[in-house]
């Protein structure tokens, strides 16, 4: 059974942990691109308005896709990890290592989608010509990408495969 401490350590502290990291990133971002004043510090691009909106919806697109792939690939993941412990009949060490591997897949998958989410946020904020509040990034749907998915990783591995291993 999943206890209330399990919920609060691996569910909630993580998300709040990866949200007040993402917030960090994002401000260090937006200073090393804005003003104190909100203008761009520089504008090397010189694009045009409409270049300049097609590269920002490519970067959107990208994190959407990126989003998607993720989201297939945790539960092809999910679904190994549920055949593995449904369908061996030995239950032992192999099922267990096996079992362990599929969680820290969600690990390796999880780092990579986020730095994938981060590098094209960061492709973004320096097309933007205006900066943004600190309080903003916490309605951008790339800072729940990222903070969902890396609770979810944190608590599969230590909370879900923990016990499924415990019951084999």
């Amino acid at each position: 059974m999943i206890t209330a401490t399990d919920i609060f350590y691996f569910l909630v502290a993580p998300l709040l942990g990866t949200t007040i990291l993402f917030v960090i990133v994002m401000v260090i971002l937006r200073s090393i691109n804005f003003n104190k004043k909100g203008e761009r510090r520089n504008d090397w691009r010189k694009l045009t308005n409409d270049l300049l909106s097609a590269q920002i919806e490519y970067h959107n697109k990208s994190v959407y896709k990126a989003f998607e792939f993720y989201v297939k690939i945790i539960l092809a993941i999910f679904g190994g990890i549920s055949l593995i412990a449904l369908t061996e009949q030995d239950n032992g060490l192999n099922t267990k290592i096996l079992i362990q591997t599929g969680g820290l897949m969600t690990v390796g998958v999880t780092i990579l989608f986020c730095v994938l989410v981060i590098v094209h946020q960061k492709s973004k904020i320096e097309r933007w010509k205006k900066s943004f509040k600190w309080y903003e990034v916490l309605i951008w749907n790339e800072c729940w990408f990222t903070n969902t998915s890396i609770t979810l990783a944190i608590f599969t591995n230590y909370v879900l495969i923990q016990r499924l291993i415990c019951n084999l």
